[in-house]
């Protein structure tokens, strides 16, 4: 059998990825630089400490929170993706 085909290949970091603060974290991170590549290239403003850092801060909530179930795991990442959303809104206006 090919070293390639064997069946524990890969499953470690699959599990790790379906982890849900491995899959919020990722969220929050992607949003961060979502955040910061629009703010500066798109919408050209500064976003203040408290709005660049929000989706951390959402994240660091959700951490402190002790939930871990998949409900709240689609909450917090549906307000991180809100927040992120709604900060470049209302600075572009």
């Amino acid at each position: 059998m090919c070293a390639l085909n064997s069946p524990n290949d890969g499953v470690w970091w699959r599990r790790q990825i379906r982890d849900p603060q491995v899959m919020v974290s990722l969220v929050a991170a992607a949003c961060l630089l979502v955040e910061a590549v629009i703010a500066k290239n798109v919408i050209d403003v500064e976003l203040d400490f408290f709005s660049q850092l929000a989706p951390m801060w959402i994240f660091v909530a959700y951490m402190v929170s002790g939930l871990r179930d998949r409900t709240s795991q689609i909450a917090f990442i549906a307000v991180i993706i809100l927040a992120t959303t709604a900060i470049l809104v209302l600075y572009a206006v």
